[in-house]
């Protein structure tokens, strides 16, 4: 395990999970304090993948799917999942809501570090074809990924805070 020694500087990151409520749905920002590594976006993308720590916040991906490989060159993040992101989205609803909210998550997460503006997304090294007779490109069937993904800050939602009280009308 680790030893209290090993415990080194920390450093914030921001992820996007979903929020949904009776009438909308939305990302919410939740922020995590975690080690300094060299490779922060794949820090972030696996903590996005293993879901929320707030209640009352959701997974936007399948907590199965692993990450391959995570490349940065000239502000362009080339994500390579896994194909559990596609057979397992069940596990998060893929809905094209869902969709679009699992895309924004990735993209919103990912361009919260200075060195990343676009996110383009592979699925078992692929972009286009078929991963097991699925097309890789429909992605789950709405939005899909035909090309790279920008931040997109309409679909951020405020900050959740347990605590607030509805208002009485």
């Amino acid at each position: 395990g680790e030893t209290p020694e090993a415990a080194g500087p920390e450093v914030t990151i921001t992820l996007y999970f979903s929020r949904w409520t009776e009438t909308e749905a939305y990302l919410v920002a939740e922020k995590r304090e975690v080690a300094v590594h060299e490779n922060l976006p794949l820090v972030a993308l696996q903590g996005l993948i293993k879901g929320p720590a707030t209640d009352d916040l959701l997974p936007t991906l399948p907590s199965t799917t692993t990450v391959l490989s995570l490349e940065i060159e000239n502000g362009l993040c080339t994500v390579n999942f896994s194909k559990e992101i596609l057979f397992d989205a069940y596990q998060v609803g893929p809905s094209a809501t869902g969709e679009a909210l699992a895309l924004g998550s990735i993209a919103n997460t990912l361009t919260e570090f200075p060195q990343i503006q676009e996110v383009k997304i592979l699925i078992e090294g692929k972009s286009e074809g078929e991963v097991d007779g699925w097309p890789v490109e429909n992605f789950w069937g709405h939005v899909g990924i035909y090309e790279s993904l920008t931040r997109d800050e309409s679909i951020i939602g405020p900050p959740f805070e347990p605590d607030d009280q509805p208002l009485q009308i």
